[in-house]
């Protein structure tokens, strides 16, 4: 069954409306699920990302404990941003006295702007004990 001209030329126009409502139909799939999302953001958020300084900020320290600027300077930092409160994850043998008070200090002035806990996973000896007391709240994990 041979084919004529005009069916060719019908079957032409047929696929390409075809495609035309296809990739219709995929850009509304996708301009729905944004909609969606933007509907079912959290309430109180700016945008589907949340707004800025609506987190909560994870510190985490391992190992030996020296003198570190750069962490000090993170941490004054961190007292300075949007961050609604600061958990510490702590799993530290301890460390020289000069790192343990200098952290020590950094640690209580960031208590003084925001909520801080301590949370010890592991290991927290030497001058961790009195590093954690004026935390707002200590977590201890134990391990298995």
């Amino acid at each position: 069954m041979p084919l004529d001209a005009d069916t060719i030329v019908d079957r032409r126009r047929m696929r390409r409306k075809l495609t035309f409502w296809r990739v219709f139909a995929v850009l509304l799939a996708i301009g729905v699920v944004f909609a969606l999302g933007a509907q079912l953001r959290a309430p109180g958020t700016g945008g589907l990302i949340g707004q800025p300084g609506a987190s909560i900020a994870r510190v985490t320290i391992n190992g030996l404990i020296r003198t570190d600027r750069q962490r000090v300077e993170a941490l004054d930092r961190l007292a300075k941003s949007q961050s609604k409160g600061v958990i510490v994850h702590i799993n530290s043998p301890g460390g020289t006295t000069a790192g343990s008070e200098e952290l020590h200090d950094s640690l209580k002035r960031l208590k003084g702007e925001k909520p801080l806990v301590v949370v010890v996973d592991g290991l927290a000896a030497s001058g961790w004990s009195d590093r954690s007391a004026f935390s707002s709240s200590i977590r201890i994990s134990p391990r298995p």
